[in-house]
């Protein structure tokens, strides 16, 4: 129970990223269009369950990383691997990601010289 409690306190806090990814994407939008403003707020109510999943998916990830890395004896590169994969990726759908201007990336890379700069930060 206690474990179901901690997933949905970070599935609902992740919800206060929203506005800087809204933000981010009002940059690049016309923002004084009805298209602007609809593609603002898809990307908002798209970002609720996505943003939630790919939490949750997160969080998996790195318990599965981890139980990896105990298994394996200490190998961190194998644990690297599925964290890699699990926890990079895209949480904030913006308008962009809506118009096909950036990729959407819900599984991350399976090393860190994969990861693009924009992703790093």
């Amino acid at each position: 129970m206690k474990g179901v409690a901690i997933v949905l306190i970070l599935a609902f806090a992740q919800l206060a990223v929203i506005p800087v990814g809204m933000a981010q994407g009002a940059e690049d939008t016309t923002s004084g269009s009805a298209k602007g403003a609809g593609l603002q707020a898809a990307s908002w109510l798209l970002t609720l369950p996505y943003g939630a999943a790919k939490v949750c998916f997160a969080i998996g990830g790195g318990v599965v990383g981890g139980l990896t890395y105990i298994f394996s004896a200490g190998n961190l590169d194998a644990a690297k691997a599925v964290w890699h994969t699990t926890v990079y990726g895209t949480y904030v759908l913006t308008p962009e990601h809506l118009q096909g201007d950036k990729p959407v990336r819900f599984l991350g890379y399976s090393t860190e010289e994969g990861v693009p700069a924009e992703e790093k930060k």
